[in-house]
């Protein structure tokens, strides 16, 4: 790297980190990639000469982009390649393409500019959108929108923007095209002002191990093409202007997390036991077909949590039968018949409300309607899950995982439901699994009380902290006035956990954890040592965990597990945690221990 330019003061930037890693080099700045369009009036007889056009650059899209697909797939393998497919999909959405066609014969207008305006008012619902998933699709149009429009105009240069050698990549935006075309060069970390950690660019960039982040801002106003620049993915820092001092520091952090993650490869293969021989299954929380491949190469036994709620939350409609049974399926087939997977029934409401539920305006939405309090109202959409999640239950080891239960009775009428469903895909003459367990999550303080009850009503139970400690503590965990006393680590939550595990055991049931403690290195022996069954993490910190779980013994677990629930508060027990992660895994501090609690 070229000498610190002493004119330059040092910047420093936080985002959104969305794939681990360090890269020092220098930046390159994509061009804006703006849609340049102009209006253009049209004689009647040029209209379906237009219309024609059209037709013909979706065509050419269409080619292109089976071959991006192709691309993908021998570079990433088909989960990845299948991002494309989706784009194909958008592409031939009859209702857009139709509005456009409608048009260009009423308005006499271009093409060109009236896809783009069709496709900006759907950019701009999906900008208004609460839902994170949601939002993120719009850079999905975005791509699409130019390809078509390049096409249109006939342009047929695919890439306006070339490496000059290794660099990290600078842009407004990132496209899942933008990605795999510019992952073929000399990329060494990816930086964006806009983006979501659930777009698809950033599912490929871990998928790729290209640290990435987005998020920041305006850094495009302070970054030009040439400048040094240092990406920290682990923390979510960017640095522009690096002074020596800065570059030598993360010259030495870049070579330990290289150490560092030889030495997580090299437990991928292995089993999570502890030195004592104590097993525990690993699992992985995936959101998206796409992350199930690269979670099963690290070691997943298989799928903890699987979320539904992106179907209902990217598309302006319903997700039908078919549809929820084509992703179901692919999700099964691809963890194969040894290991399990457990699909979650939507859990909606809260801060995923949606029109097809009919849900009011409320005070607070988070102790309103949301999850299994919805289904009794909505048992067409709900059947039409289940039919959908029980077809799936001949491919794999299929179970289901019922949200938000806070009674008996919910876990009994839930049961009904999906005995009845299952009684008319049987007269249908649908084949199905012999048996399906069924499970709840333990996410509200009246099940973590009555676990024992609930218990006897299913098969096995799986503890959601997000919720179960924003419930416990009576906090906003949105909220950013109350934010700090959204503590993991409170002594009421500890206990909650420990009594739910020992009262699902007493009534002969594993118990799991699907929250993001059990993400959190910190968390892991004294989960281990509670007797947790399963912990299923974000697929970033399976190897981690792993290698933790691989260095512990469980004895000494269960004693930390009675010392940290003998301390009052939170930062007792975070103190003692600490210590001892600092004493035992001190070259494993680059997990969220590095940002979360700033060692």
């Amino acid at each position: 790297m070229p000498k610190h330019d002493v004119n330059k003061k040092e910047i420093r930037m936080r985002g959104v980190p969305v794939s681990a890693g360090v890269a020092i080099g220098k930046a390159f700045v994509l061009g804006c990639n703006l849609l340049k369009v102009e209006s253009c009036a049209l004689q009647e007889q040029e209209v379906e000469r237009e219309i024609t056009r059209l037709h013909a650059a979706i065509e050419k899209a269409k080619q292109e982009l089976a071959l991006l697909r192709d691309q993908t797939e021998e570079l990433l393998g088909e989960r990845d390649a299948a991002i494309f497919e989706i784009h194909q999909l958008m592409l031939e959405d009859t209702e857009l393409v139709g509005e456009v066609v409608r048009r260009i014969r009423s308005e006499k207008k271009n093409a060109d500019r009236v896809y783009l305006d069709v496709v900006t008012e759907y950019e701009q619902s999906l900008t208004k959108s609460k839902s994170e998933l949601f939002r993120s699709r719009v850079t999905d149009l975005h791509d699409i929108a130019r390809r078509v429009i390049r096409h249109i105009q006939g342009d047929t240069d695919k890439k306006s923007d070339h490496l000059p050698g290794p660099s990290v990549v600078i842009g407004t935006d990132l496209t899942p095209s933008d990605t795999i075309n510019l992952k073929q060069t000399d990329v060494l970390g990816f930086a964006t002002e806009l983006g979501s950690r659930t777009s698809h660019a950033a599912i490929m960039a871990r998928s790729l191990k290209v640290p990435s982040i987005v998020g920041l801002g305006d850094l495009c106003r302070l970054i030009s093409t040439g400048d040094q620049v240092i990406l920290d993915g682990n923390a979510g820092t960017i640095i522009i202007h690096p002074d020596e001092a800065t570059v030598a520091d993360y010259r030495k952090l870049l070579k330990a997390y290289r150490a560092y993650v030889q030495k997580l490869e090299k437990c991928k293969k292995y089993p999570a036991r502890t030195r004592d021989g104590k097993n525990i299954e690993l699992a992985a929380n995936v959101e998206f077909s796409e992350e199930v491949k690269p979670a099963l190469q690290d070691g997943a036994n298989g799928i903890g949590l699987y979320r539904t709620e992106y179907l209902y939350l990217t598309r302006l409609e319903l997700p039908s039968e078919a549809e929820q049974f084509t992703e179901y399926k692919r999700i099964v087939r691809s963890v194969g018949g040894q290991h399990p997977v457990i699909i979650r029934t939507f859990d909606l409401g809260g801060d995923k409300a949606q029109k097809h539920f009919h849900i009011h305006q409320e005070a607070n939405p988070f102790l309103g309607f949301r999850g299994v309090r919805l289904y009794s109202g909505n048992e067409s959409i709900f059947t039409t899950q289940l039919r959908a999640i029980l077809r799936t239950s001949v491919y794999g080891k299929l179970r289901i995982l019922l949200p938000m239960i806070a009674s008996v009775s919910e876990i009994r009428y839930c049961k009904e439901m999906i005995e009845k469903t299952r009684v008319q895909l049987s007269d249908e003459g649908v084949e199905l699994a012999d048996e399906i367990p069924v499970g709840a999550m333990i996410e509200v303080p009246s099940a973590a009380i009555s676990a024992d009850l609930i218990a006897q009503e299913c098969d096995f139970l799986s503890i959601g902290t997000n919720d179960l400690i924003q419930y416990t503590l009576a906090v906003d965990r949105g909220n950013k006035y109350v934010a700090n006393l959204y503590r993991a680590y409170n002594p009421a939550v500890l206990r909650l956990i420990r009594d739910s595990i020992r009262q699902g055991h007493e009534q002969g049931v594993w118990v799991g954890m699907c929250g993001e403690m059990a993400s959190d290195p910190l968390a892991t022996m004294v989960l281990v040592g509670m007797g947790l069954d399963e912990l299923s993490v974000s697929p970033v910190s399976l190897l981690v965990i792993k290698e933790i779980i691989r260095r512990i013994e469980y004895a000494e677990c269960e004693n930390l597990a009675d010392r940290v629930l003998g301390y009052a508060t939170a930062d007792e027990v975070e103190k003692y945690l600490l210590s001892v992660f600092k004493n035992k895994f001190k070259d494993l501090i680059f997990s969220e221990l590095h940002n979360q609690y700033n060692i």
